[in-house]
């Protein structure tokens, strides 16, 4: 074999490198403690050959990868997901980046919610409820036709504590609601004031008006809930699902009758009965002590939401 020829310099190097091995560990010194000096040449080549395929397979480690395995290892997300242990950005961060809109049916009406994006757990959200309707009831005799008038707007800050989905709502409640509800007894009929019973006058009647009164028109609101109850993922659509309450302090109720009726001493005008009149009082305590256990305004909402 000639000195200047390839293989002799690779000859010479896989001998260099096999003696470092040897010094480097002592598993292989063991073994070639015993050997012969042909048979330690030969565990050296084979040891230096192992090495230089350990080294190539290391310094190209993408050769057994697919074209969609070094994508995936190369992608920003999977790079931020890494780096900070959790969900890598989406779109939906930065401010104003994503818009929608909720058709929502809730204790407060029938409205929209339109929201947008704030930052990467925040959303702005606000909106508009309105319903109106009635209903009959009777009370100790007393009948009632409802009239009940919902208008109310809001404004929210969500919160999503960690994926983009359940959230906690603090915000304002504005509500203007009218509840009033006119009074009759029909004629001969008879009916209960507090303690008191009474028999309707046939001629005059017993009348009146009866309304709810809220003690404030804005009131803090803390609500809870989730952006999208579907199973699976959904890019546009949600259907939306929120509970909580708004403080709006407990109502109070008004009633005002006239008309006359009779009791057990004979029969008076109704407005010119001190006795007549403390049995209306008395009625009206007792149903406003029960109001009183209740001073918030109970919120549930579902809806169908799109983004856009």
């Amino acid at each position: 074999m000639k000195r200047n020829s390839p293989a002799f310099y690779k000859k010479v190097l896989s001998a260099a490198l096999s003696l470092f091995l040897v010094q480097a560990h002592p598993a292989l010194r063991a073994q070639t403690a015993t050997a012969t000096p042909k048979e330690s040449i030969a565990q050296f080549s084979r040891s230096a050959s192992d090495q230089s395929i350990e080294l190539a397979s290391l310094e190209r480690p993408e050769r057994g990868l697919t074209k969609a395995d070094r994508a995936a290892s190369d992608s920003p997300e999977r790079s931020a997901t890494e780096v900070i242990g959790g969900a890598a950005p989406t779109r939906e961060d930065g401010l104003f980046r994503t818009w929608r809109i909720d058709l929502m049916v809730n204790t407060l009406g029938a409205g929209f919610d339109l929201a947008t994006s704030l930052a990467r757990h925040f959303d702005l959200r606000g909106g508009a409820n309105l319903v109106s309707f009635g209903y009959a009831f009777d009370v100790d005799g007393l009948h009632y036709e409802s009239d009940i008038r919902l208008r109310s707007g809001n404004l929210r800050l969500d919160w999503f504590p960690r994926r983009r989905n359940f959230h906690i709502s603090p915000g304002i409640l504005y509500a203007n609601n009218n509840v009033t509800a006119p009074s009759h007894v029909p004629a001969g009929a008879r009916f209960e004031l507090g303690d008191e019973a009474f028999v309707n006058s046939v001629d005059d009647p017993v009348h009146g008006d009866a309304r709810l009164i809220f003690p404030r028109r804005v009131s803090p609101m803390l609500t809870f809930g989730f952006r999208n109850v579907l199973p699976g993922r959904h890019e546009h659509i949600s259907v939306p699902l929120e509970f909580g309450v708004a403080y709006t302090g407990a109502p109070k109720i008004d009633v005002s009758l006239v008309g006359s009726a009779c009791a057990t001493d004979g029969c008076f005008s109704f407005a010119d009965n001190a006795e007549a009149q403390q049995s209306l009082k008395d009625e009206i305590r007792d149903i406003n002590n029960t109001l009183s256990s209740v001073p918030v305004y109970p919120v549930l909402s579902i809806g169908f939401g799109y983004r856009f």
